[in-house]
């Protein structure tokens, strides 16, 4: 069975973002497209075997959504009954997990120091 595809807004905005980044730095727009019709052939290619995408986990747990990764970026999506849905193209050296989810997952409350020395009273 092959999943229909659909991008978000925030997904199509990331994914001009991206071209504006690869046109700046390489000057051609023959390089800019290529990069973005490579990406999407790429996500293009969950449609077919959506889960064998990298799972993302936050806090210790699947959040349903899964990455594509494509190198300086990721592409994250979920998969909703017979579509594969793109939420968002990120830089990956980004903090995508704050982007995401409002925080990153290694930031840690004060009350959430393993070592109860660390803590706060």
């Amino acid at each position: 069975m092959s999943y229909k595809l659909r991008y978000s807004q925030e997904a199509l905005d990331d994914m001009d973002r991206m071209w504006s980044e690869v046109w700046e730095a390489s000057q051609d727009f023959d390089i800019a497209d290529k990069y973005l019709d490579d990406l999407r052939a790429r996500i293009r290619m969950k449609t077919d075997f959506p889960k064998s995408g990298s799972p993302l986990s936050y806090m210790g747990e699947f959040t349903g959504i899964y990455m594509v990764f494509f190198k300086e970026y990721i592409a994250f999506y979920r998969i909703r009954a017979d579509i594969v849905e793109v939420s968002r193209v990120l830089f990956a050296r980004s903090d995508y997990m704050k982007t995401l989810f409002g925080r990153s997952e290694y930031i840690m409350k004060e009350d959430d120091t393993p070592n109860p020395l660390l803590r706060k009273k």
